[in-house]
């Protein structure tokens, strides 16, 4: 089941990291390493001048897609906040832009906070950006982001696919 919140409900938050295109988008695949021909079109594709990249989005806007995510984040502050911290991962997909809770806590007497977790995200098409998020921040916390840490949990097939993406030297 997903719980994504519309960002339009959410204040205050502050973005913390714009998470990297390759940890959330499929990357393309090279049919043949060896052949040069093959390893020339995959560059292209890669750099966008191929003739044969669609202008239309490859995947379609209703389809429904789920990706898993580690998430965490290490805050050190001078001025610890009294009302709860919240981590979310904040994306936007064909519906629109939403923001997904990953995890939320009171900071104690410490000047320092770790939130984390597994966060099972579901969206429609393909995403356009994905951004690690926190709420309840304000600037009179004196607040410094330690560390962000956002990475896709693959599945066991995604694991098994050993395609090698590296150019292959005939020398």
């Amino acid at each position: 089941m997903n719980k994504s919140i519309p960002t339009r409900f959410l204040r205050d938050s502050t973005k913390l990291l714009e998470v990297p295109l390759s940890e959330f988008l499929d990357r393309p695949k090279c049919e043949n390493p060896l052949d040069q021909k093959s390893r020339l079109d995959f560059f292209k594709l890669l750099r966008g001048k191929s003739k044969e990249a669609p202008t239309q989005p490859k995947v379609n806007p209703n389809l429904k897609q789920a990706h898993q995510f580690n998430t965490a984040v290490w805050l050190s502050f001078k001025n610890p906040p009294e009302k709860p911290v919240a981590l979310l991962l904040q994306y936007k997909d064909s519906k629109g832009e939403f923001a997904i809770v990953v995890d939320e806590s009171v900071p104690d007497s410490s000047t320092t906070m770790m939130l984390s977790g597994d966060t099972y995200l579901e969206f429609y098409g393909e995403l356009e950006y994905l951004k690690a998020i926190a709420t309840g921040l304000k600037r009179e916390h004196l607040f410094f982001v330690e560390d962000v840490h956002v990475q896709r949990i693959r599945t066991k097939e995604e694991q098994k696919d050993k395609t090698n993406y590296w150019l292959v030297s005939n020398d």
